[in-house]
């Protein structure tokens, strides 16, 4: 069962507290409570240590520039609230009905294990951070990288956070993968098919519509913020790092050069995340569009006993297509894309333009 992945994520989730411990976890006991309040106030005294050990630097910036610097601080430490208080405690059941819908319909087969793109991803991200711990310890001293041990924390949940959406919109393609299959074999079938068996296939292909829209619902409950925090903090970091590349060609030189290769490193993890989530969500929409289709082409086909049952059908694809939301701020599908890039583009002309007056 491809939901196996499911439990491998929770399962490296829990030591982090990020997820329940497991896919039966419902109700945590009281150790599991205390972890998690523990984890929570251990990040919150590393969070305060990262910004008693930034103020400094945030000194030297321009005001946009300081402004920018203390909404990502603000966003990191939001996303992270948002995990633990929200999602944790007060909507922990919605995890539990995502699965639930999942496990409801079958999938179409996968040629990639998911399993092996969530192990992979996780070994990218601690080398990836092992090579930040260095070149922090190197270019300052290990009281000072001490510091910034709630950073990592953060930069973690994000990265984990962001492979889980991809994961589970991998498991959501693969199941409107399979309605659209099925449909495809009804169509070729067709002929050999009582009208009876034709109303029937219909009907259960459409329950499973309904099941998946509701799992599409969920999805948004779960991952609608945490999508959002990380597309702001991954623009508001590429400003900064781009405006600094532009302004400041000694970045590039000595020691400091191994701080932004690593920073730009994490940047480039970032917007491959959210380039897949993106184009996942889209690839779920045109799905749907392509089931919708075949139901038309499956109209022509029918007699005047399925075809009241076809009508049905039609109207219940069409009123419960999935749309995928930031936390209902705007929708996600290919065109997020694009108004990012334009809203980065015109910050960065602004940030380029203050400094410059």
């Amino acid at each position: 069962m491809d939901l196996e992945v499911i439990d491998t994520i929770f399962t490296f989730g829990k030591f982090a507290a990020l997820t329940p411990s497991s896919t039966n976890n419902h109700n945590p006991h009281c150790l599991q409570k205390l972890y998690e309040i523990c984890v929570y106030l251990l990040y919150v005294v590393g969070f305060s240590a990262s910004i008693y050990a930034k103020f400094p630097l945030f000194l030297n910036l321009m005001p946009i520039e300081f402004v920018l610097a203390i909404l990502y601080d603000l966003n990191q430490f939001c996303y992270v609230f948002y995990i633990y208080i929200v999602m944790m405690r007060l909507r922990r059941s919605r995890w539990f009905r995502l699965i639930k819908s999942l496990a409801a319909v079958k999938p179409a087969p996968k040629k990639i294990p998911l399993k092996l793109i969530f192990v992979v991803s996780q070994l990218v991200y601690y080398c990836l951070t092992t090579f930040g711990v260095y070149v922090n310890v190197w270019s300052t001293n290990l009281t000072v990288a001490a510091f910034y041990l709630g950073e990592l924390y953060q930069n973690y949940a994000q990265c984990f956070y962001l492979i889980f959406t991809t994961i589970i919109l991998i498991l959501l393609l693969s199941r409107y993968e399979r309605l659209s299959e099925t449909l495809s074999q009804l169509i070729r079938a067709r002929s050999q098919l009582h009208s009876k068996q034709v109303v029937e296939i219909l009907q259960k292909i459409k329950k499973t519509v309904f099941t998946l829209k509701e799992g599409v619902e969920v999805f948004n409950d779960i991952f609608g913020w945490s999508i959002l925090f990380t597309i702001f903090s991954c623009v508001s970091r590429t400003l900064v790092y781009i405006d600094i590349i532009i302004k400041h060609s000694e970045v590039w030189e000595g020691q400091v050069a191994l701080s932004y290769y690593h920073g730009c490193c994490r940047i480039l993890m970032s917007w491959v995340g959210i380039l897949s989530t993106i184009l996942l969500c889209d690839s779920i929409m045109k799905k749907c569009d392509e089931i919708l289709t075949k139901a038309y082409r499956l109209e022509v086909q029918l007699t005047s006993y399925e075809y009241k049952e076809i009508q049905v059908f039609i109207d219940a694809v069409q009123h419960n297509r999935p749309e995928f939301r930031a936390a209902s701020f705007f929708a996600i599908d290919r065109s997020t894309l694009f108004s990012l890039l334009n809203s980065l583009t015109t910050f960065l002309l602004v940030m380029i333009q203050f400094k410059q007056m």
